[in-house]
C-alpha cells in the first residue's frame, strides 16, 4: 500500500504557528520599559490569573489545530506514543514563549493558566490527529498511483462552496474578530437538522475532490479544503464558527472511511437521496403552508432592485452552491447532462411556485435564473471536458449533453 503523502503539513503548521503569534501578541505594542526586564523577571511575573469561560476556550481551541498538525508531521518520523509527547511538550513550550513574550506587552494579561490550557488543546488535537491518521489507514488505497478524472464540473462545484464560504471577502485580522469568530463556541447551540445538512455538504464536497485528486491524496485534499473554510471563516469580516457545522465535521471522517469501502452504486444513491432532502428542507422549511397565495414575480431580481440592491453575497452564493450542488449529485448519480439539468430546474421551479405559500416567503423568476446560469456554467465545463480528450473543439452534433 502506497504510503500517503503529507508534504503540505509543514506549510499547514507553519501557519498555525503564525496564527497563534499574531492572535497572542496582537497588537504588538511594547511597554515603555519592556526591555529593561530579562526573562528571569518575564518568568516571575507569570501568575495563576484566572479567565473567563470565553477565553478558556478559546485557548483550549487555538492551539488544537498545531496538535492535529504536529503530530501528523511527527508521526511519520517516530512511533505515535512519542509523537503524541513530543507534540505536548512542543506546544507547551510554544505557549510559554508566548506568554513570556505577552510580559512585555501592554494590554495582555500572562498567565501560567493559560499556558495550562494551551497544553490541554494541543494534547486534544494531537489525539485528533492520530485518530484522524488511524480513520485514513482504514481506507483501501491502490497499490498503484492512480490518476484522476480532473472533472471541471467538480472544480466548479468547489469554488462555489469557496465562494459561499469566504463572502464577502474582506478579512479582519485583529485580535477583536478572532474572537468574534470563536463566539459562537462558547454557548454553542447544536441543532439536528444542521449538523446533518452540513455533513452532507461536506460529503458532497469530500466526493468532488475525489474526482480532482487522486485515492491516496483525498484524504489531504479534505483536510487541506477544511482548513481553509475553518481559517478562511476566522478571519474573514462578518463570519464566525458554526458549531453544527464542528459537529458535523467531527463525524465526516469515519462515514468518509465507510463510504470509501462501499460500492459506487449504494454510495451515490445515499449521497443523492441525502441531497435531495437538503435541498427541500432549505427551500421549503418550516413546511407551514398556508394562504390565499401572493402574485408570482417574473421580473428577475426586481425584489434586490426595489430596495437598492442590498445584496448579501452569503445567501447569493448559498442559492447558488445548493443548485449546483444538486446538479453535479445528479450527475454523479450516473444521469445525463440534459436531465440532470432537467431535474434540478424542475426542483427549482417547483419549489419556487410552492414558497407562495409559506410565510415570509415569495414566489420569484430570480432563482431559476440563477439554476439556469448555473446549468450554463455546467454545461460549458462539460464541452471543456470533451475538449481536453479529444484535443479539438467539439461540435453541436458530436456534443451529446
Amino acid at each position: 500500500m502506497p504510503t500517503r503523502s503529507r508534504s503540505f503539513v509543514p506549510w499547514l503548521l507553519i501557519a498555525v504557528v503564525a496564527l497563534i503569534a499574531y492572535g497572542s501578541l496582537y497588537p504588538f505594542n511594547l511597554k515603555p520599559d519592556a526591555f529593561d526586564r530579562s526573562v528571569i523577571d518575564a518568568l516571575r511575573e507569570l501568575s495563576w490569573a484566572r479567565a473567563g469561560r470565553g477565553d478558556r476556550i478559546a485557548n483550549v481551541l487555538l492551539y488544537l489545530p498545531l496538535g492535529f498538525c504536529l503530530f501528523l508531521w511527527l508521526s511519520s518520523r517516530v512511533r505515535r506514543s512519542a509523537a503524541i509527547v513530543v507534540t505536548v511538550a512542543l506546544g507547551s513550550l510554544l505557549s510559554c514563549a508566548i506568554e513570556v513574550a505577552q510580559v512585555y506587552i501592554s494590554s495582555r494579561v500572562p498567565s501560567l493558566t493559560d499556558l495550562t490550557l494551551n497544553a490541554l488543546g494541543t494534547l486534544i488535537g494531537a489525539t485528533a490527529g492520530m485518530v484522524w491518521d488511524k480513520m485514513g489507514g482504514l481506507m483501501h488505497l491502490p497499490r498503484r498511483a492512480e490518476k484522476p478524472h480532473r472533472d471541471p464540473a467538480s472544480a466548479l462545484l468547489i469554488a462555489t462552496w469557496l465562494l459561499w464560504r469566504l463572502a464577502p471577502f474582506v478579512p479582519h485580522f485583529d485580535l477583536g474578530k478572532l474572537k468574534a469568530a470563536l463566539q459562537p463556541l462558547f454557548r454553542p447551540q447544536i441543532d439536528l437538522s444542521s449538523t446533518l445538512i452540513w455533513l452532507t455538504c461536506w460529503l458532497v464536497i469530500s466526493q468532488a475532490l475525489a474526482t480532482l485528486v487522486s485515492r491516496t491524496h483525498t484524504l489531504e485534499a479534505l483536510l487541506i479544503m477544511i482548513a481553509a473554510v475553518l481559517v478562511g471563516r476566522l478571519v474573514v469580516a462578518n463570519q464566525t464558527f458554526v458549531a453544527s457545522e464542528l459537529v458535523a465535521l467531527v463525524a465526516l471522517v469515519p462515514i468518509v472511511v465507510l463510504m470509501y469501502r462501499m460500492t459506487p452504486g449504494p454510495k451515490r444513491l445515499l449521497l443523492l437521496a441525502a441531497m435531495l432532502a437538503v435541498f427541500t428542507f432549505e427551500r421549503l422549511t418550516p413546511f407551514a403552508f398556508t394562504g390565499p397565495a401572493p402574485a408570482f414575480d417574473f421580473w428577475p431580481f426586481l425584489g434586490w432592485a426595489a430596495a437598492g440592491f442590498p445584496l448579501d453575497l452569503g445567501e447569493l452564493f448559498g442559492t447558488v452552491f445548493l443548485f449546483a450542488a444538486l446538479l453535479w449529485i445528479l450527475r454523479y448519480a450516473g444521469t445525463s447532462f440534459r436531465l440532470a439539468a432537467g431535474i434540478m430546474l424542475a426542483l427549482v421551479c417547483a419549489t419556487e411556485f410552492l414558497q407562495l405559500w409559506l410565510p415570509e416567503r415569495g414566489g420569484s423568476i430570480t432563482d431559476p435564473a440563477i439554476a439556469l446560469v448555473v446549468v450554463l456554467a455546467f454545461r460549458y465545463t462539460q464541452r471543456r471536458q470533451r475538449r481536453m480528450f479529444t484535443g479539438r473543439p467539439v461540435s453541436r452534433r458530436e456534443h451529446n449533453l
